[in-house]
């Protein structure tokens, strides 16, 4: 049964979630955003209608399924679940049909799945999550709540990112290690150790450690 879904966000990632929205056979019943500048325009062939009150009263009497956090920052992202939860709505996530995700890895309410994604298995998606186009979780990760992982990037078996991490496009961790809550690994570096929690775009992190395998 397909599903009427709101999103909250009206930008560049917001019309991502939009395509998987519809691919997957669902429907955007309604489009908001925090910007009062853009209530009322027009955006991706929908008409931004209000910010947070007009996406409550909306889902009250329209009947909706279900609420999307389409914000591409993670703090925003995560503040704004916090937020609308606070408010009684529910969330639900987002599979494009082209990701391939295992049936025993686990995918939290408002993660969003891009295509060409690759969860494994028993990989943990926490709640607000992105795991964008092309990106692959391999085995027994761990990606918490309101984590960003970019375009392209690997993480490889029994990897834990934090809450809020921004791990770019194209950047690999090796099996095992960990990265701490609001780090940010940048796009195309390797993660060869563990990554302390708020680090500030690191540079490649190197251990002696060595087990690149998997």
């Amino acid at each position: 049964m397909s599903r009427r879904l709101v999103i909250f966000g009206a930008g560049g990632h917001a019309k991502v979630v939009v395509d998987a929205i519809v691919q997957q056979g669902d429907s955007v019943a309604g489009v908001f955003d925090g910007d009062a500048g853009r209530h009322g325009q027009e955006w991706f062939g929908y008409t931004v209608l209000g910010g947070l009150d007009a996406m409550i009263d909306f889902a009250a009497s329209e009947g909706v399924d279900a609420v999307v956090v389409a914000i591409g920052d993670n703090r925003i992202r995560s503040m704004m679940g916090a937020r609308i939860a606070e408010r009684g709505l529910r969330f639900d996530s987002v599979v494009h049909p082209r990701a391939v995700v295992s049936p025993s890895a686990r995918i939290g309410a408002g993660c969003v799945v891009m295509a060409g994604a690759v969860i494994n298995a028993d990989a943990v998606i926490g709640e607000h999550a992105i795991i964008n186009t092309c990106a692959s979780v391999d085995h027994d990760c761990w990606v918490a709540e309101g984590a960003h992982i970019g375009p392209g990037a690997r993480l490889c078996g029994g990897v834990k990112v934090g809450r809020r991490v921004l791990f770019g496009a194209g950047a690999v961790a090796i099996p095992g290690f960990s990265v701490g809550d609001d780090a940010i690994v940048p796009a195309g570096g390797v993660v060869r150790g563990d990554v302390p929690a708020r680090t500030r775009h690191p540079d490649k992190i190197r251990s002696s450690q060595s087990n690149e395998g998997e």
